[in-house]
């Protein structure tokens, strides 16, 4: 089995999908092809949670022309 663990640097800002907590995004582990990326993320609450890509959105970021997050699992795409 092939593991993979990545840090991150600089962080990933992210939205948590459940409750739209930020927070940033400092680590990736990989454990496969068959299962999901997991991203260890330090919340803004001081939290820190393991979360799968699933779990996770990036931050609006208007400098990049993504000007709303959307959570509800759609995609709308212009």
């Amino acid at each position: 089995m092939n593991n993979n663990m990545l840090q991150l640097n600089p962080m990933i800002p992210i939205v948590r999908v459940s409750d739209g907590l930020e927070g940033y995004a400092f680590l990736v582990i990989d454990y496969s092809q068959e299962h999901n990326l997991l991203f260890t993320c330090a919340m803004d609450n001081g939290e820190i949670w393991t979360l799968n890509n699933k779990q996770i959105r990036f931050c609006k970021n208007i400098s990049m022309d993504r000007k709303q997050v959307i959570l509800d699992g759609t995609s709308e795409h212009p």
